[in-house]
Parts: structure tokens; C-alpha cells; sequence
């Protein structure tokens, strides 16, 4: 009797290795899904957030421009109507003509200075 209870013994410790060693295997196929869920949900965040940051850059961009042409428009406004009633139009360029052209190439270049031909102009000039 001695014997089958050393062979009970035997089998009910490998009985609860066996389950101890599934539960914990359980537990590490859990965590590694919960892993691969939290991957996915964080790349997902970081697709959202450089998304949002492009969106936010681009409607920068375009207030910026749509500022910059409301000046141009503003500068050419002003200078169309000079432009059309004064008696030199169809004369050859004299000084007057000219200060006023280089005055409204100056106030466009302040409002978008990367344009081509602003960099050669001078702040005070």
C-alpha cells in the first residue's frame, strides 16, 4: 500500500506540473496577443498624430498664402488705378514712373519675400 501511495503522489505532482505549466503557457500566449494588440494600437496613435500634425502644417501653409495674396491684391489695387490715370502711361519710363513701380515691387516683396527677384531687393532700399 505504501507503493501505490507513492505512485498516487507521483502522479497527482505531474498532474499539477502538467496544468501548472499549461496555465502559465496560457498566460504567456495572452500577454504576447495583448502585446501585439498594444503594437498595433500604438502604431495606429502615431499614424493619427503625424496625420493631424500634416493637416495642421498644411493649413498653415495656406493661410500663409491666402494672407500673401490678399496683400499682392491689396498692393495691385492700389497701384492699378494710378497706373490707368496717369498722363505718362504710354510715355517712355521717367523717374516719377519708376520710384512708384520700384515702391509697389517693394511693399509685394515685403508681403512674400521668397519670391524670385525679392532676395536682390534691400530691406531699405
Amino acid at each position: 500500500m505504501n507503493l501505490r501511495l507513492i505512485m498516487i503522489a507521483v502522479a497527482a505532482g505531474g498532474l499539477a506540473a502538467s496544468a501548472l505549466s499549461l496555465y502559465v503557457a496560457g498566460r504567456r500566449d495572452g500577454a504576447e496577443l495583448h502585446r501585439d494588440a498594444v503594437a498595433a494600437l500604438t502604431q495606429q496613435r502615431d499614424v493619427a498624430r503625424l496625420e493631424a500634425e500634416g493637416e495642421r502644417a498644411a493649413q498653415a501653409r495656406l493661410s500663409e498664402a491666402l494672407a500673401r495674396s490678399s496683400r499682392a491684391d491689396q498692393v495691385a489695387a492700389a497701384f492699378i488705378p494710378q497706373a490707368l490715370n496717369t498722363e505718362d502711361g504710354h510715355a517712355p519710363l521717367d523717374a516719377a514712373r519708376a520710384d512708384r513701380l520700384h515702391a509697389a515691387d517693394r511693399q509685394l516683396c515685403q508681403a512674400a519675400p521668397e519670391l524670385v527677384g525679392c532676395a536682390a531687393v534691400e530691406p531699405g532700399a
